[in-house]
């Protein structure tokens, strides 16, 4: 199975984050026509949590998270609709294990990305440069849209 590194994940974070306003507008363009159904189901969060800010972190991250698999020299096929509803199932009762008996072990399972998700738990909880974090609310809900765009990506991998 292909795993991000810790390693892939700096490479991508330096990438995206060292990238001009517009030169990180073209990289996301670009990987959102590779990714537009994946893409939509990030954003469709936002709106259905009513969140905007959510939205802005979900572009940020699936740019970091995509940028780590290429770095990892991991191929992603297109994640189609059918992909997205077949992983809608076990997702929510990975979910519910962890609501309701704290057990993240079913996420970690579906997901198989440990890496990935040991980083966005920790950019989840971190607090940025100008000592601000984010609220319950936004950290809950950009827990459940990363997970599920790394359990959607860890499932189109090619080969």
């Amino acid at each position: 199975m292909s795993q991000v590194s810790i390693e892939n994940i700096e490479a991508a974070i330096k990438k995206i984050d060292g990238l001009s306003e517009d030169a990180l507008d073209k990289k996301i363009e670009t990987y959102t026509l590779e990714q537009q159904n994946l893409v939509n189901y990030l954003l469709q969060a936002g709106l259905e949590y009513e969140n905007e800010d959510l939205n802005m972190f979900s572009i940020y991250y699936f740019a970091i998270v995509y940028e780590a698999f290429e770095q990892g020299g991991i191929t992603l096929k297109e994640i189609t609709e059918d992909d997205i509803d077949n992983f809608q199932d076990p997702f929510v009762l990975a979910l519910d294990a962890i609501y309701k008996d704290e057990d993240y072990s079913p996420m970690q399972d579906l997901i198989q990305q440990h890496h990935l998700s040991q980083f966005m738990m920790n950019e989840i909880e971190s607090v940025d440069e100008d000592g601000e974090s984010l609220t319950e609310e936004t950290k809950t809900q950009l827990f459940i849209v990363s997970s599920g765009m790394i359990g959607l990506m860890q499932g189109a991998i090619v080969g």
